[in-house]
């Protein structure tokens, strides 16, 4: 019966977004809902709000990467710092299976539950180190943020688990009381994503994290990744404006255009026979 049951969670999505809608902006009567904008411009031509995510609907498996791909503005980077609760949403929902059995919207939890999702449930790691470290903290002491937040406060405890994870994400132990400002851009992303797997959190949400990095420091980043998927089997979205990136990593891939998803399906199935035009395009580009 157990394994059973454990077999059912396998199979059901491990996030579940339905009808996710973000707008920037007050909106007016002109926009109210995303259907009512004229056009296809995501942008209100009134009150120049935008809807930044329309109608987005995401399945998101154990272990599995999905890569969400599109140019600037398409909504991808402003679904996962929704999903983030960075931003607030304007109507949608999401569930989580391994969080009240998957029945409860988390958009509409309260402050405390949404505290908790992100410090056990999730990891964050942006484009720009900025937002997903304290520069004035220590790489250990970032680490450590987490794992206080989570509620773990055994020093001794901590002081393992940061160096565990930073040895991990190949940044030298001898450097462990450094400030990240003093690091390189790569040093910093790989420091960013050590603290986001402080709890074990079964998603991780990844920004655009190889933008402005050398090639060589890309691929550094890219090889990560991947060894933490497959060791720690831990369910990924990789957002990118790459296809080159989305290519490496993602098992599945959507594609993301002036708010809406104008496709989706598996990687290989999207750049080798893009249905939509605007995905012809950017594979096209990539060739």
């Amino acid at each position: 019966m157990i394994s059973a049951t454990n077999q059912l969670l396998e199979e059901l999505p491990l996030l579940e977004v339905r009808n996710l809608n973000k707008r920037y902006g007050k909106g007016c009567s002109s926009c109210e809902t995303p259907d009512m904008l004229e056009g296809k411009d995501n942008r209100c031509p009134q009150c120049g709000s935008v809807w930044a995510c329309i109608d987005v609907e995401l399945d998101l498996y154990k272990g599995e990467i999905l890569g969400i791909v599109g140019e600037s503005g398409s909504g991808k980077s402003s679904l996962v710092k929704s999903l983030y609760f960075d931003d607030e949403i304007t109507t949608g929902s999401a569930t989580i299976s391994t969080y009240q059995n998957g029945e409860n919207n988390i958009f509409l939890e309260s402050a405390q539950q949404k505290r908790y999702i992100r410090n056990h449930l999730m990891g964050m790691v942006y484009q720009n180190p900025w937002m997903g470290l304290k520069m004035n903290f220590s790489s250990g002491g970032n680490v450590a943020e987490k794992l206080i937040a989570s509620g773990t406060y055994h020093v001794g405890k901590i002081r393992n688990r940061a160096s565990e994870l930073l040895e991990h994400v190949e940044i030298p132990l001898s450097r462990m009381d450094e400030l990240p400002k003093n690091f390189s851009g790569g040093m910093q992303q790989r420091v960013q994503i050590s603290k986001a797997l402080a709890n074990n959190p079964p998603i991780l949400l990844l920004d655009e994290v190889t933008t402005g990095l050398d090639l060589s420091v890309q691929a550094r980043v890219l090889d990560l990744i991947r060894k933490i998927q497959r060791e720690l089997d831990v369910a990924m979205i990789v957002v990118s404006h790459d296809l080159g990136v989305i290519r490496m990593l993602a098992d599945r891939t959507m594609v993301m255009r002036q708010g809406k998803v104008v496709e989706q399906g598996l990687t290989d199935q999207i750049l080798e026979d893009p249905q939509h035009p605007y995905t012809q395009l950017l594979v096209h580009s990539l060739l």
